[in-house]
Parts: C-alpha cells; sequence; structure tokens
C-alpha cells in the first residue's frame, strides 16, 4: 500500500546473508538490520550495498538479535498499529560444537 514502510531484521547464517538481503529488498523493504559481520567476504558486502544503494534501500549494519531494542520495539508497535504483523523466522544450522562453530568462524574470517 502507498505509504506503508517495510523493515527486514536479517540475521541469518552469513553465507545466506547475501540472499536474504536480495529477497528482502524484493519484498519492497525500505530499511533493513543487518546482522554483522554481513557477508562472507567484503566483495559481497559492497555488492549488496550496491543492491540497496540502487533499491533506495536502507542498511544499518550490526544488528544483534539476541540484545537488539528494535526486536522489542517492532513486537510493541506492531500490537498497537491495527493489521501490523511481525514475523521471526530463525534457520540456526550451526550444531553446538568446538567443530561446527570453528568452520563458521573459518569460513566467514574476512566478512569479520
Amino acid at each position: 500500500a502507498e505509504g506503508v514502510k517495510h523493515l527486514a531484521l536479517i540475521s541469518g547464517r552469513t553465507v545466506d546473508n547475501p540472499r536474504l538481503l536480495s529477497e528482502a529488498i524484493s519484498a519492497g523493504c525500505s530499511v533493513v538490520y543487518l546482522e554483522k559481520p554481513g557477508a562472507p567476504t567484503v566483495e559481497q558486502l559492497r555488492e549488496m550495498k550496491l543492491e540497496a544503494s540502487d533499491a533506495n534501500v536502507q542498511i544499518c549494519m550490526g544488528y544483534n538479535k539476541n540484545v537488539c531494542k528494535y526486536v522489542r520495539k517492532a513486537r510493541e508497535f506492531a500490537a498497537q498499529t491495527p493489521g501490523s504483523h511481525v514475523t521471526f523466522v530463525s534457520n540456526n544450522t550451526y550444531e553446538p560444537t568446538a567443530e561446527s562453530l570453528g568452520e563458521c568462524f573459518e569460513r566467514n574470517a574476512e566478512g569479520m
């Protein structure tokens, strides 16, 4: 609808974030909170920045799903706004083991 703003909070696997950003832009989001490091490589971060800029989408980097006040504020806003809704989707595919987390940090070192 005209004048309606859409916000995305992206906190996925680092390797999935470029695709998730594209999907958020395609869905009409005008603001994206992107959890660090954002992408596996600096080059992918540059491509994401260009894609967002071309679509006039603002990206806020550094969002952290575990402590971010924006999650609470989004829920509060939705509760007070007729017809609005908030959907949180979680896809944490890492096992809580040293091997799995070690692989995550090795693969995403440049983006860190």
